[in-house]
């Protein structure tokens, strides 16, 4: 039930965006004077709802480097006890953009990329101690690898709505936010 609530709102969000942006026209390429791009935004995840913001820059024509940080926390429970997990990654990412390879509109930014990032988590116990199930602590998960393909829509020159599946950050099936161009 909840995954379908969850599923509900993302479309929601997606169609509202772009019915408000039907009439506006971004005249620009956002890589044609070096500007930054920030992400913020929520991820979807079996495992608590990932929150996390991201910086990128681009280094030559259709593509940029950056990095990022997310955060996510989340509780289990099991015959009366509690564990609630905080996992931290931090990580670095790049992205080919295919806007002038496909030729779409200014409005429009569709990327693919890379992520490696490091991951660490604290866990805290709330219960019995089971035989075999009692856990706690801090830990890493040393360094992770993954793919993501996006898009961006940009509804004003400088603010874009962001849909990105994959990703190699806390961010497990992908994520939605919204980018700043500075």
């Amino acid at each position: 039930m909840q995954l379908q609530f969850k599923q509900l709102l993302f479309f929601v969000l997606i169609i509202s965006s772009f019915s408000l942006a039907q009439n506006a026209k971004a005249q620009f390429n956002p890589y044609d004077d070096g500007r930054k791009i920030g992400t913020v935004g929520v991820g979807f995840s079996g495992w608590g709802i990932p929150i996390f913001g991201r910086l990128e820059v681009p280094i030559v024509d259709n593509i940029t480097v950056g990095g990022g940080l997310s955060f996510r926390t989340y509780s289990e429970s099991f015959a009366g006890s509690r564990w609630r997990h905080n996992i931290f990654g931090i990580n670095a990412l790049g992205n080919y953009h295919f806007n002038e390879l496909f030729e779409f509109t200014d409005e429009w930014d569709l990327y693919a990329g890379l992520t490696l990032g490091y991951y660490a988590w604290g866990t805290s116990f709330d219960g019995n101690n089971i035989d075999g199930v009692d856990y706690r602590g801090n830990g890493n998960g040393g360094l992770g690898i993954g793919a993501q393909i996006g898009g961006r829509y940009f509804f004003q020159d400088n603010i874009a709505v962001n849909l990105e599946l994959g990703g190699g950050n806390v961010v497990a099936g992908g994520n939605i936010g919204v980018s700043f161009l500075f």
